[in-house]
């Protein structure tokens, strides 16, 4: 049996993370060592990376558009795209405010999705942001919510842009926010979960835990599942934030975690992947992978999905499948960069991405992990 050690924080992930931290915090540079962000709406995956956000015909295997059409230098995408209904809200990494200014300004854009080489802009929002936006916007019906790195849950018309509310935190922003009956979960790197009226944007409790939180919450049957700096995941009481239980990881939990029926799955930086029972956080089995997991789980059928860094002298990823039950391996397969963003699934792939200069896209089967296709922007896009 595989047993769990402690070993010093990876030097590649910790420089990550560190450079990360002081970059948002302290300037207006655009730290080159994000990932992209992946969405899909079952058809086309939507990818922002870089100076751009690209859509991808799955079926076609193809490009569809680039946002801007025309690519511009000063901005910079990171946070995985919102897609509902055809529209597509996302935030950016923001510009420099300029010489006297010291920090960034960042935009809030929403597009109607198009055939043609460019997407429709229906509306964009300046400057609502004075810092970056890192956390993937979330829509409900007509609203949308974006998390920023000044410390801000903003509620915006979805239809408008128009700003309905905003509700301050004490620290940045990272994590995608939840959403259930009438109620949006937040979580910051101030190390606590808000609770907050949707219609009103008025506090309904918050719950401070011993980590920052880069993760979106996960909201079932009562509970909310949060993953954390601290080396934990913890399950909190919908109603009161009160803490349930906390199940314990070797390091810290960046990723969401995925539940699936009555079984709990997240990982860890140390590359180790735990099964833990919902309801009481009991641990059921722990499997290691190559390099530090920092995307969240993804359980198709009787699958579960992980990406990891992988080998840091080779510089090469790894896509992991591991049986649900027991974690036992399926299959594992590399990739030419290392992996941190969470994958996709649509058509029977799993598709993951990558900063390469083979393949901004992978494809593998589900089933057998062969490779499907491989997608690379033009060097112009």
């Amino acid at each position: 049996m595989y047993t769990a050690k402690r070993p010093f924080l990876r030097p590649a992930i910790f420089i990550l993370i560190l450079t990360s931290i002081f970059l948002a915090a302290c300037s207006g540079g655009i730290a080159n060592t994000n990932w992209p962000g992946l969405s899909t709406d079952g058809k086309r995956i939507y990818i922002a990376y870089g100076p751009g956000v690209i859509a991808y015909d799955v079926e076609k295997q193809t490009q569809v558009w680039s946002f801007p059409e025309e690519p511009n230098r000063t901005l910079q995408f990171y946070a995985a795209p919102s897609v509902q209904n055809g529209r597509i809200i996302i935030g950016d990494y923001g510009a420099s405010g300029g010489m006297f200014s010291p920090g960034v300004i960042a935009s809030i854009y929403a597009l109607q999705d198009t055939d043609s080489s460019s997407p429709e802009l229906l509306w964009q929002q300046d400057g609502l942001a004075q810092d970056h936006i890192v956390a993937p916007p979330l829509q409900v019906e007509d609203t949308v919510y974006v998390g920023t790195a000044d410390n801000k849950l903003l509620a915006l018309d979805a239809n408008t842009g128009s700003l309905q509310w905003q509700y301050e935190l004490e620290n940045s922003v990272w994590a995608q926010p939840a959403y259930k009956n009438g109620i949006v979960y937040v979580a910051s790197l101030d190390k606590a979960v808000h609770a907050v009226d949707a219609q009103s944007g008025n506090r309904i409790w918050r719950q401070e835990l011993q980590g920052a939180i880069a993760s979106q919450p996960v909201v079932d049957s009562g509970l909310i599942y949060v993953s954390s700096f601290d080396g934990k995941v913890h399950a909190l009481d919908e109603e009161t934030g009160q803490e349930k239980w906390a199940a314990e990881a070797e390091n810290w939990v960046w990723g969401a975690p995925a539940l699936n029926g009555d079984t709990l799955y997240y990982a860890d930086i140390d590359g180790n992947v735990y099964a833990v029972t919902a309801d009481s956080g009991e641990r059921l089995w722990v499997q290691q992978v190559e390099g530090a997991v920092t995307a969240s789980p993804i359980v198709v059928n009787d699958t579960l999905y992980i990406v990891s860094e992988g080998n840091k002298e080779t510089g090469q990823g790894v896509l992991s499948a591991l049986d649900v039950t027991n974690g036992q391996v399926k299959w594992q397969k590399t990739t030419p960069a290392p992996l941190f963003a969470t994958p996709v699934v649509v058509d029977n792939v799993i598709v993951v991405a990558m900063q390469s200069e083979q393949a901004l896209l992978m494809a593998f089967d589900l089933v057998t992990g062969g490779q499907q296709w491989a997608f690379l922007p033009a060097a112009s896009e």
